[in-house]
């Protein structure tokens, strides 16, 4: 009886036990499972943050294209052409909105006319990098005549973006420079051979008059020296005042080319002296044109480096008007004029075409109306001349103050 209870009793145990192992299996189970659901929330939560970030990522990518400066057009590959696909607001403003027609069509269709954009939107594509290309453009949306810098950047799997901007502006200004360029080049070429000039007429001149003037000065002072060695005082005496006024002449002379080249009046005494100096002079060299001067400027606003400027347009224009406008009056005013220095030189000759005044071959053998022009405009200032036929000529030169 004993040993049933045992054995009874041993099994009753052994089957506890057993189910006391099954309960802490079940138990492991559930906090594996348990576990594994903790994870699986936590790789959704994750997840759906990988994915509001992308689409935040998405969101500022199309807020960059949409707001970005630069005209843009959006292309996708469609068998062999481009699709147009969308457009930024610059893009819309660049077409005034035109572009909005055109969602849809092939590139084919679009640049018919210009199938050299076509083949840099393949060159492009087929090469998943960047081509750039500035060329005269007529708008497809306006029509209107550009110079447009076009820039075509691959964008995987299957996209072309197609960058617009307008360098009408800057090219023009390029060219300007060029041309600018091109006439300074002219112009240092004619101020040479302009220097060359004077410096012949200077030499002949020199050869011509103070050369004959010299020589005889001489001829007549060895007469002298000849004469008093033989003992012809009376005679001597006559050929040394026969050499006077050849002397007289000669310094006359000498002044004279002096002037012409730079008016020492104007070192000394400044622009006024020298303005009214050389229309005295100029009156007296053309005794039928009456000559009208108002000075009022101080002359200590204008500055040194203007004065010669000033003075050599002076004498161009009135030697202008005395030889080219038929002028019996010519009016010179030097003022200052809302912070500026203003010359000012009228006549009332017969006129000319102003277009003249803008022909760089004008005068080819001087400097002219495009010397006096050039001069102001490279000394900071600005030259303006007024002409009509049978009203005369107005021509006017100033500078900031």
């Amino acid at each position: 009886m004993i040993i049933l209870k045992n054995r009874v009793f041993g099994k009753a145990k052994l089957h506890m036990k057993r189910c006391s192992d099954n309960e802490k299996g079940h138990e492991t189970d559930l906090r594996s499972l348990q576990a594994k659901m903790t994870r699986l929330e936590e790789a959704g939560r994750e997840r759906r943050r990988i994915e509001e970030l992308i689409r935040e990522s998405e969101a500022k990518l199309r807020a960059l294209y949409r707001h970005s400066p630069i005209p843009t057009i959006t292309w996708q590959k469609k068998g062999k052409d481009f699709e147009l696909i969308g457009y930024n607001i610059a893009m819309e403003e660049f077409t005034d909105g035109l572009i909005a027609n055109f969602i849809g069509k092939e590139a084919r269709s679009i640049y018919h006319d210009r199938p050299d954009l076509i083949r840099s939107m393949v060159q492009c594509f087929r090469g998943k990098g960047v081509v750039k290309k500035e060329t005269p453009y007529r708008m497809f949306t306006k029509g209107i005549e550009r110079v447009v810098a076009f820039t075509f950047a691959f964008v995987p799997p299957d996209f072309v973006l197609s960058y617009m901007e307008d360098i009408t502006r800057r090219k023009a200004i390029e060219e300007m420079l060029t041309r600018s360029e091109k006439e300074l080049r002219a112009l240092s070429a004619r101020l040479m051979a302009t220097e060359e000039q004077e410096r012949k007429r200077v030499s002949r001149e020199l050869h011509d008059s103070i050369g004959q003037y010299l020589t005889a000065i001489k001829f007549n002072t060895e007469s002298a020296l000849h004469q008093i060695k033989q003992r012809e005082y009376q005679k001597a005496a006559g050929s040394l005042r026969t050499g006077i006024p050849l002397i007289k002449q000669t310094i006359a002379e000498i002044r004279r080319i002096m002037m012409d080249l730079r008016p020492s009046v104007l070192d000394d005494l400044g622009i006024r002296a020298t303005i009214s100096w050389f229309c005295r002079e100029f009156q007296g060299v053309y005794t039928h044109i009456s000559v009208e001067t108002d000075i009022s400027i101080e002359e200590s606003r204008v500055p040194d480096e203007l004065k010669a400027v000033i003075y050599r347009i002076l004498q161009e224009a009135m030697s202008n008007a005395a030889k080219h406008s038929g002028a019996d009056r010519i009016r010179v005013s030097l003022a200052g004029r809302r912070k500026r220095v203003v010359l000012s030189v009228e006549d009332n000759g017969g006129g000319f075409p102003v277009s003249r005044a803008h022909d760089k071959k004008e005068m080819p053998t001087g400097l002219g109306l495009v010397s006096m022009r050039e001069r102001a405009e490279l000394s900071g200032g600005i030259l303006n001349i007024r002409s009509r036929k049978g009203r005369g000529t107005v021509v006017t030169a100033s500078w900031p103050l």
